[in-house]
């Protein structure tokens, strides 16, 4: 039998809006404006997290690594454009009927399972709006319960109830209702008002801006007492979720996709030019970088500071001979002491390498790197006339100097006046990273510049500019605004100005700038937990 398959949002948004009530008393709104309501898909991780809470499973495996990847949106695969594709689509059938439902239907017998003298339609009932409402973050609703009521009778008419709850898990995990999370708010209100999302919204958004999962039993009990339009109590919850291990995952893959970092396992380099380049260096120079920022999120209290301007790494022996610094013994990985050359993250060597060409530097990519994620600059592309090839390598030239010469295009100047000095002042790391002081016997000119609001900002080698990026009002600014668009999975808007500006402002309130501070100024925004109605189709 096949399962019946709920995955298109417009059978959400039916569903959704006759069970979106939960009105909470029906207060007012804090707010006289707000982002339009909408539906998300959760993404793969998201999706894993999701699944692990559903069926209970004590040993998490990532399937959904193995779905089609998602697309990136303003550098973040979290936004909320992504769609169940026809061919994800049928990767979460298979998945469902191969493995999750095979796995859960064991793990949860004693929730399915009808004792003597119980009737077994009750039991199947009760069954399905447990189920549901874990797997769809508020309580099922009539017609839902008799979809999968009627799909329970119809498998228990020919086979057994483990059987029967079987196929009602693999449509469960394959409906529409699983697969997105909505932000539509309480209803009855009529179209073009804002309104208060409702208790069981405000809960997921709580949890998946924190951890990146649907909510746990604190949260949804809290949502179950109505008690999560309080901007005090959801701090509580915002703050006791930044402490758990889900949380620090969701961090990294936010700082990952904030630096642009990945691609690291498919990085590669000419070897004839870059002789330490191997799989092995790729292996270890990831495993560093990632080393390092877990380290920063659970010790360091996920301080950007620290991240940007730390004077340490954490290196096996092949990263500690690289950059030569204390050795750490064959085969593991330990903290070292970065040498005076190197600051931060920002002079990994895989940072380094990403940011580089195939068989040099590339000063273009670094700028446009630091510009663009760092101090969220926009760079235009290129007019269409310009033919975008990097200059060739020249034996008896410096990087530097062919990047000069090839970028000295009037039509180009406007871009490269601001690109060309950072990239060049990072010029002492070639292009896996290892620093230099010569090239092709030449000497190596790392000095730059760096526009920022309060002026322009001279400093000589990758070091320098990361020490004054830690320190930088810039940066500062910036960071808040790259974790909106990741947590709310959009670009910001006139209605935003305010939570931005909350946001701003707690990240910059502790002199190491935590991002958990920022997470808990955006849940504590009225913004956060208030949509405008849209009118209906």
């Amino acid at each position: 039998m096949r399962i019946i398959r709920y995955c298109l949002p417009a059978a959400l948004l039916l569903v959704t809006a006759s069970c979106s009530g939960n009105s909470s008393g029906g207060d007012p709104p804090e707010v006289t404006e707000a982002a339009p309501a909408r539906v998300r898909r959760i993404t793969r991780a998201e999706y894993d997290n999701s699944v692990y809470s559903i069926v209970k499973n004590p040993t998490p495996v990532p399937m959904a690594q193995l779905f089609a990847p998602e697309d990136t949106l303003l550098g973040f695969t979290t936004h909320d454009r992504l769609q169940v594709t026809p061919l994800l689509a049928d990767q979460l059938d298979s998945a469902a009927e191969r493995n999750w439902g095979p796995v859960a239907v064991n793990n949860l017998a004693s929730e399915y399972e009808c004792a003597a003298g119980k009737s077994e339609e009750d039991c199947a009932r009760a069954f399905i709006r447990v189920l549901g409402a874990r797997a769809f973050r508020r309580p099922v609703v009539a017609d839902e319960e008799k979809d999968l009521l009627e799909l329970w009778n119809a498998v228990r008419k020919d086979t057994s109830p483990k059987a029967a709850a079987e196929y009602v898990i693999q449509a469960v995990l394959t409906s529409a209702s699983f697969l997105y999370r909505t932000e539509l708010g309480e209803s009855g209100a009529p179209a073009n008002q804002v309104v208060w999302l409702t208790q069981q919204e405000i809960a997921s958004s709580i949890s998946f801006a924190i951890t990146g999962a649907p909510p746990d039993a604190e949260l949804t009990a809290a949502a179950a007492a109505g008690v999560l339009k309080s901007a005090d109590v959801r701090e509580s919850h915002a703050r006791r979720l930044l402490k758990t291990k889900q949380s620090q995952q969701y961090l990294q893959r936010f700082v990952i996709e904030w630096l642009g970092l990945s691609g690291l396992e498919s990085l590669n380099k000419n070897n004839q030019v870059f002789p330490d380049f191997s799989v092995a260096f790729k292996d270890s120079s990831r495993r560093e970088t990632l080393t390092f920022i877990d380290h920063v999120l659970a010790n360091e209290e996920a301080s950007i500071k620290t991240l940007l301007g730390a004077d340490y790494t954490f290196a096996d022996g092949r990263m500690s001979l690289f950059y030569g610094t204390t050795l750490t013994p064959d085969g593991t990985i330990g903290r070292v002491p970065l040498p005076a050359n190197r600051v931060g993250i920002l002079t990994h060597a895989s940072v380094l390498t990403t940011y580089a060409l195939f068989d040099s530097s590339s000063p273009i990519r670094r700028g446009k790197f630091v510009l663009t994620r760092l101090l969220c600059r926009e760079v235009p592309p290129p007019p269409p006339s310009i033919i975008i090839i990097p200059p060739a390598v020249d034996p008896t030239s410096t990087t530097r100097a062919r990047f000069a010469a090839h970028t000295n295009n009037p039509a180009c100047a406007g871009c490269h006046r601001d690109l060309d000095p950072i990239g060049f002042g990072m010029e002492d790391y070639d292009g896996l990273g290892k620093y230099r002081t010569e090239e092709n016997g030449l000497p190596v000119d790392a000095s730059g510049s760096v526009v920022t609001e309060d002026g322009t900002h001279p400093f000589t080698g990758g070091a320098a500019l990361a020490r004054f990026l830690s320190e930088s009002p810039d940066v500062a600014n910036c960071v808040p605004l790259q974790l909106f668009r990741y947590v709310m999975g959009r670009d910001e808007d006139t209605v935003d100005a305010r939570t931005l500006e909350d946001m701003r402002r707690g990240f910059r309130a502790d002199p190491k700038l935590k991002l958990g501070d920022a997470l808990v100024a955006l849940v504590r925004s009225p913004y956060f937990v208030h949509r405008r109605t849209t009118s209906p189709e």
